[in-house]
């Protein structure tokens, strides 16, 4: 069993990378029970986040695995970190359990299309529907010596700012965009791309979310916003720091 990092800032970093990874992945694996057997199903599924930070998914009603969740919502999600060099063993992944249930609010579907914007082609076909994974257990481990025993707590955010910022986020994201290319690209960590250009594409209290193409990437606050206003102004302040932010590509 994992135990606590007896470091407070070994903690805070686990805290940080569970989030970012949390917050970047564009596809995860999910893993099903099969009723009929018990016997556990992986497949690969796009995954979002609504503003607390739980994982979203749009899948169809007819497939293997979401027919094992109508019978048994129990799952579990394995989000990876960009390939890199070196053992893959030895790069950050988090485990996140707990049950699937349906997520039929406008605001579920916004935020997994404005991440997955080619899902557009089958949102609305009869057999697909969003849905949410309720996190109650994590898993972290971020490489050799690195498994931290971390909680919905630690990852989630507080669901209070949730309708402020709902309300605030298609303002905020043409506000974010109006920065220009060069701005994005900076808190995203990169250099200006030319065709594939950094794209503001979601927001919450703790930062902004951002893509170009197959790479996604976040520009994570110090603080949390409590609202519009002051999310504006962490956002100049980190754009003025031009603090690198994690990428991912799927």
């Amino acid at each position: 069993m994992a135990k606590p990092p007896a470091d407070p800032e070994a903690r805070a970093l686990a805290v940080a990378d569970a989030k970012r990874l949390l917050r970047v992945a564009r596809t995860a694996a999910l893993a099903t029970l099969d009723p009929s057997s018990g016997a556990p199903l992986a497949t690969l599924v796009g995954v979002a986040n609504d503003f607390a930070g739980a994982p979203l998914f749009l899948m169809s009603t007819l497939a293997r695995h979401t027919r094992h969740l109508a019978a048994d919502p129990r799952a579990s999600l394995l989000l990876t970190g960009e390939p890199e060099r070196g053992d893959p063993l030895n790069h950050p992944r988090i485990t996140l359990s707990g049950r699937v249930e349906p997520a039929p609010d406008a605001r579920a579907r916004v935020r997994y299309l404005q991440r997955n914007p080619k899902a557009k082609l089958y949102a609305d076909f009869a057999d697909f529907a969003f849905f949410r994974l309720a996190v109650e257990s994590v898993h972290f481990n971020g490489g050799f010596g690195r498994a931290d025993a971390l909680t919905p707590d630690d990852i989630l955010i507080p669901c209070g700012t949730e309708p402020a910022f709902a309300e605030a986020e298609p303002d905020l994201l043409a506000w974010a965009d109006g920065l220009g290319e060069a701005a994005l690209a900076r808190l995203a960590g990169e250099k200006p791309r030319g065709r594939q250009i950094w794209k503001a594409i979601g927001l919450d209290a703790e930062g902004l979310d951002l893509a170009a193409g197959g790479e996604a990437a976040r520009a994570a606050f110090s603080a949390p916003a409590s609202n519009e206003t002051e999310w504006r102004r962490r956002a100049t302040a980190l754009l003025e720091q031009q603090a690198p932010s994690s990428r991912s590509s799927s």
